[in-house]
């Protein structure tokens, strides 16, 4: 297993991630607008996995593929390549993505399923990929699950320099692999969907129950362990604000209070653990 992957086991499931980027020393200014570098740094328990001394913070672009009850599920699958993205660090990308992905036992064509949180850039974009000038499906044996809510939104308000939609939810509804489900779907085994609106307006975030344990993987309603922190701190991001602000309170809480393992798509280094009460608010126990 190369070391762009980690693996954690939920009673009978086990959880990969597969890294497609990670990023170091950004001032936090740029995704958290109420958030500065000494406010990081005074978070001890953040340096060094999490921020630097001097409080600026590291992010990771990655994907989780979850096996369980021989299922193989992918969520989130990151940026994808030669894809125009709004973001300059995103933009015209040209990631060794499905090489690790293949490195760490998987195969685009072993995959059952793609769940979405939700449908920024980050989130969808190796879905498709391109072929001779066109935009084709990756996982051709998968059915990608949307809920209408985030179809919507992604197609009727796209950033700026970017066509998520085009480039990489419409072929897959060409291509009939696709299916909108509820906010609340059960997805068998012991797998379900969380609404967690806020960050967009269809986020679903999944949690999992197997032999005893749990597990809840969240999308963007938190981007970096500061906000367990610093949970009234927005992410640039987060189309709603104050929905965005009380679902992440409501999610950490019931995190802490069933143990539930927590594996958050850009936090860095150490991407899974525990939340535990910290005062007043909340801190991160790598698994």
């Amino acid at each position: 297993m190369s070391s762009e992957t980690q693996r954690f086991t939920v009673g009978a499931a086990t959880i990969t991630s597969v890294v497609e980027d990670e990023v170091p020393h950004i001032p936090p200014e740029l995704f958290f607008p109420e958030g500065s570098a000494p406010a990081v740094a005074k978070h001890e328990w953040l340096v060094p996995d999490y921020a630097d001394a001097d409080g600026h913070v590291t992010l990771r672009v990655q994907a989780f593929v979850l096996q369980l009850a021989g299922r193989t599920i992918l969520i989130d699958p990151c940026v994808g390549n030669n894809k125009a993205r709004a973001f300059p660090f995103w933009n015209q990308q040209s990631y060794p993505f499905l090489e690790r992905f293949t490195e760490a036992g998987f195969a685009p064509a072993s995959v059952d399923m793609v769940v979405h949180t939700h449908l920024h850039a980050d989130h969808v974009g190796w879905d498709t990929h391109l072929v001779d000038g066109a935009w084709i499906p990756t996982f051709t044996q998968a059915r990608h699950l949307y809920t209408q809510a985030e179809l919507d939104f992604c197609r009727d308000r796209p950033m700026a320099g970017e066509d998520v939609f085009a480039d990489s939810v419409a072929p897959i509804l060409a291509a009939g692999l696709a299916d909108v489900v509820d906010e609340d779907a059960e997805l068998g085994d012991g797998i379900r969907l969380v609404p967690t609106p806020g960050h967009t307006p269809g986020h679903v975030s999944v949690w999992i129950e197997s032999d005893g344990d749990a597990a809840l993987l969240t999308g963007d309603f938190m981007h970096h362990p500061v906000q367990l922190a610093e949970p009234n701190w927005a992410e640039i991001g987060d189309d709603d604000v104050e929905l965005a602000r009380a679902t992440r309170r409501r999610m950490i809480r019931h995190a802490a209070e069933t143990g539930a393992l927590v594996l958050v798509a850009h936090f860095a280094t150490h991407p899974a653990g525990r939340i535990v009460a910290d005062g007043d608010a909340w801190a991160f126990i790598p698994a």
